[in-house]
């Protein structure tokens, strides 16, 4: 194993001030596979740290990224309700989530969920835009999302909090262990829907992380435990009082790192899995998915109740070195993964109408090699260039070469480059759940690229950017029937601003606008489903009161975006008044420190009372109102 960076990180310089509503920091671990200044990467970046989770008062990640630039948060309703999250045009499915650096299971089972990840022991969230398939392989054509656990830490800290429809949480964080717990009842009103039992929410979470040195090597343990339990009502006009899903998550993680004088050795080892059920009372609950099968199984005089199963499991192994200097800097490594996905419609098994009303088992497996070399001038000039080769088993491989980097234009002006290829293998839930999949799907092969002018010294930073994907062969499900089918010529196309004031007295402000100009189907020349809105726009003004002060600061933010996608002309009338349209949401905070250790903060969400539903049949609530209590 080659030795380690120590004294090159120590001598990085700290960023310039960020043109985005989220902060970045000194340096970053994501965009390069390791440790890096946040000045030098080419790749868009934007970090999401524990303080900013704190001050937001959010309580998944979803909450976390969604004031992210190019990050397309869709919420199927109020808290715990199933959310998607796309990167600059890209569905849900083409960004990959990591824990820690390793990818976490329910991707096969479209059940990586960021609402069902609670914020408890996150040290921070990055978020990487544009292709990353040269470093992270299969997956991650619109990015990469990477939670990052906390170290240890010599205080400990807990948060409570109580709000409108019944949303209550627990927080607890010490050195070594944290524990969340969010419920919320839901119980807001719906026009044209007003039963809305059975629309309960939980949420749990509990995370533990150990370090220990062993000679000259520093181990790692940690691991994660995710429940999320929830009500299903349906959609309006819809109603069932019985139907719950259940989502539980584990990460379990061991890392062994060694540092020498240029180079620094990682070996990671982890264990990732996803339950996803799905369960109703078909004797009770006239609505339960098996009510509607036109006749019970041989030798029962009723259906039985309803009950889905699936689950994705894997086991990975990852070996890496980082060597350089200040004028060069090259990582290489290998990815191994062996998975097993359980896909299963219901009842016991498959479906009645299936031939022998049993699951499907689909076992896969990646095999990656790779490696990037990265060139730095004094003057601020950087090249990089990184080649993966990726085998995702039975579903072929890949080639995923990556060039880019920043030029400095004149004075701190720079242009930031990135052009790569990116692929995606298509999931076991695509290529075989029941009624809704299609076997004969084939990988995803795009081509990825960006061009970012930014200057950190006009007012608190300027960025401007273009973004593109193109390519064949990307993974659609278009209304109404939602089976997915590969398109054969695509291009999807944007353009992103950001500025930020300086602080004056405390104040900054920040403006975020992202226009999707083009998500089409070149062959029917219509706009994709499901790729974002058009137009999204975030502004906010935030104001951090000095540390001597009571009063702790306030933010006021405002988030508004046209319609997600056309209406849909399959629509009935009561969903047509639930039609995607454009909204407008603004939501506040206020803090007050009580004592030195001590603060209360009142947030309000949603204070125009803007209802709005982001597709028909899933409401967001109206006008919320949150008190939380911190203390350290």
């Amino acid at each position: 194993m080659f030795p380690v960076l120590a004294a090159l990180v120590a001598a990085m310089p700290l960023p310039s001030p960020t043109p985005t509503v989220v902060p970045q920091i000194a340096h970053v671990v994501t965009s390069d596979r390791g440790i890096e200044s946040a000045q030098r990467t080419a790749r868009t970046t934007y970090v999401v740290t524990a303080a900013q989770i704190a001050q937001d008062g959010d309580r998944t990640v979803a909450d976390a990224v969604e004031s992210v630039p190019g990050v397309d948060v869709i919420r199927y309703g109020g808290f715990g309700a199933s959310t998607s999250v796309g990167i600059r045009g890209s569905s849900s499915e083409q960004v990959l989530v990591l824990v820690d650096g390793l990818p976490v299971a329910g991707n096969q089972i479209d059940d990586v969920d960021l609402e069902q990840i609670p914020v408890s022991g996150i040290d921070r969230v990055e978020v990487v835009e544009g292709g990353g398939s040269t470093l992270y392989g299969s997956g991650s054509i619109g990015g990469v999302i990477n939670i990052i656990t906390a170290p240890a830490s010599a205080r400990s800290s807990a948060t409570i909090s109580t709000g409108s429809f019944g949303e209550q949480t627990y927080l607890f964080q010490t050195p070594y262990l944290s524990f969340q717990r969010t419920y919320a009842t839901n119980d807001y009103s719906v026009v044209n829907a007003p039963n809305r039992e059975n629309a309960q929410a939980g949420l749990t979470g509990l995370s533990a992380r150990y370090g220990h040195a062993i000679g000259s090597v520093d181990v790692t343990l940690s691991g994660n435990l995710a429940d999320a339990l929830a009500g299903a009502p349906g959609e309006l006009g819809y109603f069932s009082p019985t139907s719950e899903q259940s989502s539980i998550g584990r990460n379990v993680r061991l890392v062994a790192q060694t540092h020498g004088t240029r180079s620094t050795s990682t070996l990671e080892l982890g264990d990732s899995s996803q339950d996803l059920s799905y369960t109703c009372d078909t004797p009770v609950d006239s609505n339960c998915p098996n009510s509607f099968y036109p006749t019970p199984a041989p030798g029962q005089t009723s259906n039985p109740p309803y009950a889905q199963v699936l689950y994705d499991q894997h086991w990975m192994a990852s070996l890496r070195n980082v060597v350089g200097d200040a004028r060069e800097r090259f990582v290489y490594g290998v990815d191994l993964m062996r998975g097993l996905a359980r896909v299963d419609e219901g009842t016991g098994g498959g479906s009645p109408f299936a031939a022998d009303n049993s699951p499907i088992f689909d076992a896969y497996a990646q095999t990656a090699a790779y490696a990037q070399s990265q060139w730095f001038a004094t003057n601020g000039n950087q090249i990089y260039a990184g080649l993966r080769a990726e085998r995702d088993g039975g579903l072929g491989g890949a080639f995923s070469p990556s060039v880019g980097g920043i030029a400095q234009i004149a004075g701190p002006l720079q242009l930031r480059l990135n052009a790569a290829t990116a692929f995606r293998a298509p999931t076991a839930e695509e290529l075989y759940y029941p009624g809704f999949s299609n076997p004969d799907l084939v990988a995803e092969r795009t081509r990825v690229g960006d061009a970012t002018f930014y200057d950190p010294a006009l007012w608190g930073g300027v960025s401007l950017g273009w973004f593109t994907t193109s390519g064949s062969n990307l993974i659609v499900s278009p209304p109404p029937l939602y089976i997915p089918e590969n398109v054969g010529r695509a291009s999807i196309a944007g353009l992103a601003f950001s500025v930020q004031t300086p602080p004056e007295h405390g104040l900054t402000a920040t403006v975020g606008v992202v226009n999707l100009y083009r998500a089409q189907d070149l062959e029917t020349d219509q706009r994709i489903s499901g790729r974002g809105p058009v137009f999204a726009v975030t502004t906010a003004l935030r104001y951090r009161a000095p540390a001597t002060s009571r009063f702790d600061g306030f933010t006021i933010e405002a988030r508004a975006q046209g319609p997600q996608e056309a209406p849909d002309p399959y629509l009935s009338p009561v969903y047509a008044t639930y039609e995607p349209g454009d909204f407008t949401q603004v939501n506040a905070y206020a803090g007050y420190r009580l004592a030195p250790s001590l603060r209360i903060e009142v947030r309000g969400y949603n204070l125009g009372n803007d209802r709005y539903a982001l597709f028909a049949g899933y409401p967001m609530p109206g006008r919320s109102v949150q008190i939380e209590l911190q203390g350290r």
